[in-house]
């Protein structure tokens, strides 16, 4: 089971919830199917399965038709699926409930799909990837980054492709890609939708579509502009992807693919395609100041990667053996790679162990009935999963930034702060409070909690000095 954001998608596996914006409707509706099919495993192992492992075979799968197609190789085409798979951020972000193998999914699809119809053609491969670009939609927004990219394809055909029957079918694509929004906006006014973290139930039509366009994130947009944190970030994930291996791969083929300019046959396009849908992230992931999460790396990573492999089979497939010898060489490498990552994986071990059972433990010291429980951000949505399936005890659990407020709503100012700012809650309070007094104790936890936890009691500064002596502990 994961931690913070993933443990929300988590909780979809049994309970209809509010994840952060922009509410990622394909998401809901995964894990409406896994409610209705009540498999016999646990809700966050069939959540993570089904939004993070089979969207990740999926893409390496997608991967496999794409090299195979620029190299008229099945062996590079391996290569290519094994280095995507075995990449550290794909193998670690394909075992996470998390949406990003399944917007790769979606990218990898749709580059496939075009790179089939500026091969052959053929209008069909240009509405389906316009379909199926526009159901990507209801899995991540940063998708809009594709718009450029589409533009300059329809551009490059508009003979054959403005055509009213084909402008039409493309609008009925995007009015169903849209429409997933209506379902989004029927669990948001559904009575049954259990939590919400940042929308109010029900929301205003302003609110609900601030919700879904994230504008309480706005204070990203832009920031990773100021620092060249952001791109020195995405240079590390790219060179870690495989170690001695990725940065010789990335510059290759990018060389191979500029060497090939002269020749600009079906596999350079479609080389083109891919590099393309690279360069088309690239902005969003250098513009969004959201450092702290490399996942938004892998729209990038994942079509570099198979890129760049395809343009070194591409360029190898003049000299056959050397062509065989190398696609070889990488199919051992990314299989070795492969099982490191698993051996690393398995290796996990769950972050929050037996957590009904220790916060239990901590609520029964609670120095007042119904304490507020302020606690950080990934452990908080943890206790989530587990609070909406009744098994945690009876508490007001909070995150620190809505803890303030919370502490003083009640009558006694009193709860537990797990694991830390404990000092900054008692001093916030205090500061907005010149009335109060507050104190804290550590409290008993099972052997081998790796976080400490506090109580705290806050009374009015007349009767602070009474309550000194009852023996509730240290400050």
């Amino acid at each position: 089971m994961n931690a913070g954001d993933s443990a929300k998608f988590q909780a979809l596996g049994h309970t209809q919830i509010l994840v952060h914006g922009p509410g990622y409707p394909i998401i809901q509706f995964l894990g409406a199917l896994l409610r209705a099919l009540d498999l016999p495993v646990e809700p966050w192992l069939a959540m993570t399965f089904t939004m993070a492992a089979l969207p990740g075979a999926l893409a390496n799968m997608i991967a496999f038709l794409i090299v195979e197609r620029v190299t008229r190789s099945p062996l590079f085409g391996i290569a290519g699926a094994l280095l995507l798979g075995s990449a550290s951020l794909m193998a670690v972000q394909s075992t996470e409930a998390e949406v990003y193998p399944l917007a790769l999914a979606f990218i990898l699809s749709t580059s496939f799909l075009l790179i089939l119809f500026v091969e052959s053609k053929r209008k069909a491969y240009f509405i389906a990837a316009c379909a199926i670009y526009a159901m990507s939609f209801g899995n991540h927004l940063m998708m809009i980054m594709l718009v450029p990219l589409f533009l300059l394809v329809t551009l490059a055909h508009w003979r054959s492709l403005l055509h009213p029957r084909i402008i039409a079918s493309v609008l009925l694509a995007i009015v169903l890609g849209a429409s997933q929004y209506l379902y989004l906006a029927y669990i948001t006014y559904d009575p049954a939708t259990a939590y919400s973290e940042y929308l109010p139930l029900p929301p205003t039509v302003t609110e609900f579509l601030q919700y879904i366009t994230g504008s309480y994130f706005s204070g990203l947009y832009g920031s990773g502009l100021q620092s060249t944190y952001s791109s020195e970030t995405l240079l590390t994930t790219l060179r870690s992807a495989h170690p001695w291996i990725s940065s010789p791969l990335i510059i290759a083929g990018l060389v191979l693919f500029l060497a090939g300019w002269r020749r600009r046959d079906a596999g350079w396009r479609g080389l083109a395609i891919m590099l393309g849908v690279t360069l088309s992230f690239v902005p969003f992931v250098i513009w969004y100041g959201a450092y702290d999460i490399q996942a938004f790396h892998l729209p990038v990573l994942g079509p570099l990667l198979v890129g760049a492999t395809a343009a070194v089979g591409r360029w190898l497939g003049r000299w056959r053996l050397m062509q065989l010898g190398t696609a070889l060489l990488l199919i051992a490498f990314g299989a070795w790679r492969a099982t490191v990552m698993a051996e690393g994986l398995t290796a996990r071990q769950p972050i929050f162990t037996e957590l009904p059972e220790t916060i239990a433990a901590l609520v029964a010291q609670a120095p007042v009935e119904e304490p507020l429980v302020s606690m950080t951000y990934n452990l908080r949505m943890a206790t989530l999963y587990h609070e909406l399936l009744g098994e945690m005890p009876s508490a007001r659990y909070r995150v620190p930034w809505r803890a303030e407020e919370a502490a003083v709503e009640q009558d006694e100012v009193a709860g537990i702060v797990v694991p830390t700012d404990g000092e900054q809650l008692l001093r916030w309070i205090e500061h907005r409070h010149p009335e109060l007094t507050c104190r804290s104790w550590a409290l008993d936890q099972p052997e081998g909690t790796p976080w400490p936890a506090y109580a705290f009691r806050c009374a009015s500064t007349a009767d602070a000095g009474s309550e000194a002596g009852t023996g509730d502990g240290g400050e």
